[in-house]
């Protein structure tokens, strides 16, 4: 199936892409172009129409070459739209993550500071979901790019308090929640010593 791949190719489909439009697994559509896999007619037939071609033009290869569509303006300000909610999103999971390191620091780890990590780390999966499934032009706006950098400079730090979490023996970790319950006590101490 050298033709499916040219096909592909000439449309600017990725096999991913292909196969979303022909309703297949992507698998198939790899096997099918390595020839690992020999094709059913159905599955030539919805190859086809996902391509835009006959299915005898499929099989035989006799098909005019097609130039991949170039983006339109709207196309343009619709890429430039998403991009910028895409930046606004991972400049919230930016601010979020900073939050949960500053609570983590003042409080140290709980099962409420973990809960809070699984769901920001379940949104951020999601998002980079999201943002693999866009952009005609092949790259990421200035501004998305600058949110995307915050945001993977929020996550190292997450990383290394939980790195630093694990690692810590059970004697600095309990060394750690005294220093902590000590300060919090001297500052009552001090607060009440005030308000007498």
């Amino acid at each position: 199936m050298e033709q499916l791949k040219r096909l592909r190719e000439e449309r600017g489909l990725s096999q991913v892409k292909l196969a979303a439009r022909a309703d297949l697994n992507p698998a198939t559509v790899n096997q099918l172009e390595r020839g690992a896999r020999n094709a059913s007619p159905g599955t030539l037939r919805k190859l086809a129409e996902a391509l835009g071609v006959s299915l005898v033009d499929l099989i035989e290869g006799n098909y005019p070459k097609v130039e991949a569509p170039q983006p339109s303006l709207e196309d343009a300000a619709q890429s430039e739209a998403f991009q910028h909610a895409l930046a606004v999103l991972f400049q919230g999971l930016a601010r979020r993550g900073k939050r949960i390191v500053e609570h983590s620091v003042r409080v140290g780890p709980s099962e409420a500071l973990s809960r809070e990590l699984t769901e920001y780390h379940a949104e951020t999966r999601a998002l980079y979901r999201i943002k693999g499934r866009r952009d005609i032009f092949g790259r990421d706006s200035d501004e998305l790019a600058e949110a995307e950098a915050a945001y993977q400079e929020v996550e190292a730090r997450i990383q290394a308090m939980l790195h630093q979490d694990i690692d810590a023996t059970e004697e600095e970790r309990s060394t750690a929640r005294r220093f902590k319950d000590n300060g919090k006590s001297r500052v009552s101490e001090e607060h009440e010593a005030d308000a007498s």
